[in-house]
């Protein structure tokens, strides 16, 4: 019975495998096709103050209120009129809203502005199976050819054909643009993915590839095989 069991699963191994050596074509147009993701909740891409920030908080006609201040590491700052404020954890109009409420109890109708003076560079992230997954600066990686040449692109087990790009959409929906390229040579994959314009906070995200799964595959059946061919290696030793 065990024997029959091995013959099946060996069987079932080879066909995988020559499913996946089968050549594949395609007349397809190279083009990058958008695909709206389904999210339960809108997001909205928002600055929020942590420790380190630096801005000014500017009263209007109240110059004597108004201050430069930089973010404590137990993120309060200390403004006149209201002491110890909590800053970090909230963006700029949050926090101005707060002030103004603050204010508003000892001062006469406050108009209240929170300045940042100095905002984070806009970022993009590469994600997956690449060299070195990081966060790099959109003004060295404006395409999304540049982010992965600078993550050290493709490994072996990632899916060059298969690179997205997720955004949010001005709904504040998750979007992506997926480059569907099969059937094109390296150097025109290439070609799309430079063609796509990256904006902050975008995600370049690499897949694994269906080879890299497809040994996973083999090495976890192996591995549940293994024990049985000890066994069976012992058994006939032991005859």
């Amino acid at each position: 019975m065990r024997s029959v069991t091995l013959w099946a699963l060996h069987c079932i191994v080879l066909g995988l495998l020559l499913a996946a050596c089968a050549p594949m074509t395609t007349e397809a147009e190279l083009k990058v096709k958008v695909q709206v993701l389904d999210a339960l909740t809108r997001y909205e891409i928002a600055y929020v103050l942590q420790a380190g920030d630096q801005f000014e908080v500017f009263v209007y006609r109240h110059p004597e209120f108004s201050r430069k201040s930089t973010i404590r590491p137990d993120g309060f700052i200390s403004l006149p009129l209201l002491g110890e404020v909590k800053a970090a954890g909230m963006t700029p109009r949050e926090l101005s809203a707060k002030l103004t409420g603050l204010f508003a109890a000892r001062v006469k109708d406050p108009e209240v502005t929170v300045i940042v003076e100095n905002p984070p560079e806009p970022m993009v992230y590469v994600l997956g199976h690449v060299g070195g997954p990081q966060a790099l600066p959109l003004r060295k990686a404006q395409t999304a050819a540049q982010a992965m040449a600078l993550s050290g692109d493709a490994k072996k087990s990632g899916d060059l054909f298969g690179v997205s790009v997720v955004r949010l959409n001005k709904k504040g929906l998750l979007e992506a643009h997926a480059v569907e390229t099969a059937g094109y040579s390296q150097p025109e994959v290439y070609m799309a993915l430079q063609n796509i314009v990256l904006l902050p906070n975008d995600l370049v995200v690499v897949p694994e590839s269906y080879r890299s799964q497809f040994v996973r595959l083999i090495a976890d059946v192996n591995a549940a095989l293994l024990p049985y061919f000890q066994i069976r290696i012992l058994s006939i030793v032991t005859e």
